[in-house]
């Protein structure tokens, strides 16, 4: 199994937590065993319920995209989990397929540094641009993804995944990323 460990996140968001708790990381999957991928499949179907990548989607997004996982130093339970793809009609893009924040985790700055971890590593990558969707009424992510990392709404999808199911597909210029 490699991870590879991208970047702390800053002491101050570790002390926002509660209990007494030192190491959190962002890695980056370079491959993965069994027990690691159950643990990546159940987080993003705790999170997205039968949405959620099971096997046969995240192990070809581990070997030909950009996976991130949030931990704990020596620890388990995964945080957060991101998935990214490169954008087929702009090489410079990445997609923002799969991002989650576990629900006991949420609301303590940890989804901003963690996103933020992962633009650094994309520009270091190469990418200019990030893109994603995100559904009309989830407030939270809207907000991190607009007011606290500068993404733009570009466009209102109505029904993007099928009737009632509408989205805002939103764009980073990864520059303003510091």
């Amino acid at each position: 199994m490699l991870l590879e460990e991208i970047r702390d996140l800053p002491q101050k968001v570790v002390e926002n937590l509660d209990g007494d708790v030192e190491g959190l990381k962002v890695y980056f999957v370079q491959d993965f065993d069994l027990s690691l991928l159950k643990r990546m499949v159940n987080f993003g179907l705790n999170i997205f319920g039968e949405l959620g990548m099971d096997e046969w989607g995240l192990v070809p997004q581990i070997r030909h995209g950009n996976v991130y996982v949030l931990k704990e130093d020596d620890k388990k339970e995964i945080l957060g989990l991101a998935i990214l793809m490169r954008d087929w009609e702009d090489a410079d893009k990445a997609y923002l397929y799969d991002y989650a924040i576990a629900e006991e985790h949420r609301g303590k700055g940890l989804g901003y540094h963690f996103l933020i971890s992962i633009c650094k590593n994309l520009k270091q990558q190469g990418f200019h641009k990030m893109s994603l969707t995100v559904d009309v009424s989830n407030e939270p992510a809207i907000r991190l993804y607009k007011d606290k990392l500068g993404f733009e709404i570009i466009k209102f999808s109505k029904d993007e995944y099928g009737k009632g199911h509408d989205r805002y597909i939103m764009r980073l210029d990864l520059e303003k990323i510091r």
